[in-house]
């Protein structure tokens, strides 16, 4: 950049120069650079450069180095997601972070504050056609963070604060959002994500499972882990509210529910963003769901001596809705995809009965033969198309990937009769008077691979195939 905000052209040239040979720059850094270089200038050449002069540059500079910021996120985003991620998606995420490191005039956060940026960023972008999971919002998170710079703060006399009520405010604030070692869990018990969901597994028949187990947080000495659980659709009850089961130190709390502030932190979350009903916004969701609560700590705070409560205090509560909403947006990824689904599905429907019902009548309008509709609607709805054909004694499966990411099916092919001349990339196996030819390709998008052996003439096929969605497959056999 050119800095050419004084009138000093040796200050400007030294500052610019400064600048353009570092690859990236705090806003206190930038305010030592500057004093550094106002300091060579006066001793060089007699003049003075007063505080607000340099203050004014600093911010002068700033305003010159920020200019690009979501430039420069972009390829940190870009990195930090797969390669299905579009332009547009990348730079939007990218945008809306910049956005919010607007916020502070240093662009200063906490790595707290990063993954908040990047949720609430990602949370905006997120629909049918896009989605953001943990891992990738973990990803951008980490690549914003490795590149922050860990700058330090004069701290303020005594004297000059004792009488500031506001300043004591922001210390008990600022102590209580500073990124300090999680606290040992040996001491503690709790159930661990894994666990979480298999004990759903068992008890519940349904169609979704998530689970979340927290890092450990700190409340008057004593340390706490929170565990939240979802189950969703199958087999539960879709009329009435929600299940909640809330647990401390492994034990189930069975009575005072609505006392408890598990329940008060179920309530206050929008579950619509969730993909749960939730009549007026507020208050316990409605749907076919069961929602898990575990606390586990050294001294669970109970609201009497009976122990069937938990108290409302804000860095437990706290911890409760993060676990909560970890695990929920696992849910809403698997709504919005399960949604994307049914469209599709029914897409499909509609072009399998006109599809056949087109063929027939071009060929009665003009006379010809009827076209060969094989494979149309594999390349219409951009499926990956597994065909089978058989001349004489050679077999030869065909997968064709319509897609625009690489595919990896897993293809059984079930026959009656050995095969032979099996490709080294293809195992058999012999069942009981039947043959299982398996086949894993990797298959890019755009491309076609095929499979190719030999089999005795009266033999019969049967043809399974894993690894794609139904939706997104089309078998021709």
């Amino acid at each position: 950049p050119c800095f050419a905000f004084f009138h000093d052209p040796g200050f400007n040239g030294c500052l610019g120069d400064t600048l353009r040979n570092r690859e990236r720059t705090t806003h206190f850094e930038l305010g030592d650079i500057v004093d550094t270089v106002a300091n060579d200038i006066e001793s060089e050449f007699d003049v003075t450069f007063g505080d607000t002069v340099r203050e004014n540059a600093v911010e002068a500079a700033w305003d010159i180095l920020v200019t690009d910021r979501t430039a420069d996120l972009y390829a940190l985003v870009d990195d930090a997601t797969s390669t299905r991620k579009d332009d547009e998606t990348v730079h939007g995420l990218a945008e809306r972070v910049a956005e919010k490191f607007d916020s502070s005039a240093a662009h200063r956060a906490t790595k707290k504050q990063v993954r908040e940026y990047v949720d609430r960023s990602a949370d905006l972008l997120v629909s049918d056609d896009v989605s953001f999971g943990d891992t990738a919002r973990e990803n951008v998170t980490e690549s914003l963070w490795e590149v922050m710079r860990t700058v330090p703060d004069d701290v303020p006399k005594v004297r000059d604060v004792a009488d500031d009520r506001d300043t004591a405010s922001e210390l008990l604030e600022g102590m209580r959002e500073a990124d300090i070692l999680a606290p040992p869990t040996n001491c503690l018990s709790p159930i661990t994500d894994e666990l979480v969901e298999a004990g759903l597994r068992k008890e519940y028949d349904a169609d979704f499972y998530a689970a979340a187990t927290r890092d450990a947080e700190v409340h008057g000495g004593d340390p706490f882990i929170v565990e939240a659980g979802i189950a969703y659709g199958g087999d539960l009850q879709s009329e009435g509210s929600v299940d909640l089961l809330r647990f401390a130190n492994r034990v189930p709390l069975v009575y005072q529910r609505g006392a408890c502030a598990t329940t008060d932190v179920v309530k206050r979350i929008g579950w619509r963003n969730y993909g749960l009903d939730q009549p007026g916004g507020s208050g316990m969701p409605k749907g076919p769901a069961v929602i898990m609560v575990h606390v586990a700590s050294t001294n669970v705070p109970f609201t009497s001596e009976s122990k069937d409560a938990l108290a409302n205090i804000p860095e437990i509560e706290d911890e409760i809705e993060l676990a909560i909403r970890e695990a929920s947006r696992e849910l809403k990824s698997y709504l919005n995809k399960r949604r994307s689904m049914q469209k599709r599905r029914k897409k499909q429907d509609v072009l399998g009965r006109i599809l056949p019902e087109m063929a027939d009548k071009l060929a009665e309008v003009t006379k010809q033969d009827r076209p060969n509709i094989d494979g149309a609607l594999a390349r219409i709805m951009n499926n990956v198309s597994v065909e089978r054909e058989v001349a004489d004694d050679t077999v030869t499966l065909a997968v064709e990937n319509h897609s625009d990411r690489t595919e990896q099916p897993d293809i059984t092919d079930i026959v009656t009769a050995e095969p032979t001349d099996v490709p080294d990339d293809a195992t058999v196996v012999d069942l009981d008077g039947e043959w299982f030819v398996k086949w894993n390709p990797s298959v890019s998008a755009g491309e076609t691979a095929e499979l190719t052996y030999t089999v005795t003439s009266d033999a019969s096929f049967d043809i399974n195939v894993d690894g794609v969605e139904t939706e997104k497959l089309t078998v021709n056999t």
